[in-house]
């Protein structure tokens, strides 16, 4: 789960995610984290290596050491943007973003501040703010079991129904559409939804087309990537 922290400076925030980040660790969850400053500032030094290859026209520029590797890319880039590259190479159970105003995840407002779009907590003490944050991640890691079709056909949406079941209120299989093939269908690394039949298509028609080739065998993991097709015209043009 997103979660974002934003105040005034001198508010608290970095304290508040030290404390944050410290106490989900302890509970065994992966966090990652976003540090946001509305200044013009720069990590970045000139006449640096990295610096030097930037100006050169290289951007991202990535440097790497026996203790770090930092990612430096010249351009500014929204929160939601961020957090979708960070979900995606590193999978966190918690992304805490510092800073950011605004953005489509929950805030936390810390300080006098005016609460923003989507703030669900305002200068929470820490243990509540942990028992939140535990409660979102059970209820995503339910609702990454869940087709994501919204059909109603339990009564509920998939989000009142994963929040069912982390309540104890409700069980999993009162989904009518959840599969029991593993099917999982993405476009650009976003689950689309997908009930019984689908799913169901999508195996049988995948599975029959690859029984004939060599290297195929009932039981195997079967990914399919596709890209798009003026893409896949640029390559080969490339390539002659």
């Amino acid at each position: 789960m997103i979660i974002g922290i934003y105040g005034y400076q001198d508010a608290g925030k970095t304290k508040l995610v030290e404390r944050l980040v410290r106490a989900l660790v302890k509970k065994g969850y992966r966090v990652s984290s976003i540090k946001h400053t509305p200044h013009d500032k720069t990590i970045d030094c000139e006449g640096k290596d990295t610096w030097r290859h930037w100006k050169a026209g290289s951007d991202p520029v990535v440097f790497s050491s026996e203790t770090e590797t930092t990612m430096i890319k010249h351009s500014k880039t929204s929160a939601d943007d961020i957090a979708r590259m960070l979900l995606a190479e590193f999978r966190p159970d918690v992304l805490i973003i510092e800073g950011f105003k605004e953005g489509s995840f929950p805030k936390v407002a810390i300080g006098h501040v005016t609460p923003r779009k989507g703030t669900v907590l305002t200068n929470p003490k820490l243990a509540d703010l942990v028992k939140y944050i535990e409660k979102e991640v059970a209820v995503e890691r339910v609702k990454e079991q869940l087709p994501g079709l919204d059909c109603g056909k339990c009564r509920l949406d998939c989000d009142g129904l994963a929040r069912a079941i982390v309540a104890g209120k409700r069980k999993l299989k009162d989904c009518k559409e959840l599969s029991d093939i593993g099917v999982q269908i993405l476009v650009d690394g976003r689950k689309i939804a997908a009930g019984k039949f689908v799913s169901s298509i999508v195996d049988d028609t995948v599975r029959g087309m690859l029984s004939s080739l060599k290297g195929y065998g009932p039981g195997k993991v079967v990914e399919i990537r596709l890209e798009p097709k003026k893409q896949r015209a640029k390559s080969s043009s490339l390539r002659k």
